[in-house]
């Protein structure tokens, strides 16, 4: 499981009248390509109770995405954890920062609170939950489509094949290349710049005609040259038309 990155901020809070005694917030969310740069930042904020000396709050993370239904539990170091406030303080705030996240995903956290009394024994009891951070994957996702691959054009001795490439990701992708295999004949790769996010680009390979009904094999990013959002869907097998 992708490790965790946790980082923290104790700050002095002014909260407005008639605020909860506790409450949870989500106060950043970043998406990012790389799960790296990826993070969600959460708060903890609560108020003195009467009778109480200190204030104490852990926080849990929730995750919900395709690996189970539901809502689990991540498990990493700095989480469900007590985090005590100094003795006497009115108000307490505490955020945490989560980082090197998994996309597509979304993250919430719940918090628990506890109010204790000079002595070390707890006086009250509450828990919030935060608003969710949603964690899409922005990464590329290069391709081709069986109805794009067209049948070839006699030219002299050799025949077009045309591919319509399309990047159905969120973002832009870096250069690329594309092979194509028709029959036996392996044919010389295309490079491109790339392309934009839900763009779709002719491209043309000119090569000796296949024989009809042979396997027609097109392969997007051939030199594995771009992280994309799925790396199974680069290869498209259509059967080479008839003339």
């Amino acid at each position: 499981m992708r490790r965790l990155l946790l980082t923290c901020l104790l700050t002095p809070l002014i909260f407005p009248a008639g605020a909860s005694a506790a409450n949870a917030k989500l106060v950043a969310c970043v998406p990012a390509t790389s799960a790296q740069q990826r993070s969600a930042t959460f708060e903890a904020r609560a108020r003195r109770m009467r009778g109480s000396e200190r204030i104490q709050v852990s926080f849990t993370l929730q995750v919900r995405d395709t690996t189970q239904p539901g809502w689990h539990r991540v498990v990493a170091a700095g989480l469900d954890e007590w985090l005590t406030s100094d003795s006497g303080v009115r108000r307490y705030l505490y955020a945490k920062t989560v980082q090197n996240l998994s996309a597509p995903a979304a993250y919430r956290t719940v918090v628990r609170f506890r109010w204790l009394d000079s002595r070390g024994a707890v006086r009250a009891r509450s828990r919030a939950t935060s608003r969710v951070c949603h964690q899409p994957d922005l990464r590329p996702n290069l391709l081709a489509t069986q109805s794009d691959v067209v049948a070839p054009l006699l030219v002299s001795e050799q025949v077009h094949y045309s591919v319509t490439l399309h990047n159905s990701g969120l973002t832009a992708s870096g250069p690329f290349s594309v092979a194509l295999r028709a029959g036996e004949h392996e044919l010389a790769p295309l490079a491109l710049p790339g392309l934009a996010p839900g763009e779709r680009r002719v491209i043309t390979f000119i090569g000796p005609p296949c024989a009809a009904g042979g396997p027609l094999t097109v392969t997007v990013d051939a030199n594995l040259a771009v992280d994309e959002r799925d790396e199974d869907d680069n290869v498209l097998v259509a059967p080479c038309p008839v003339s």
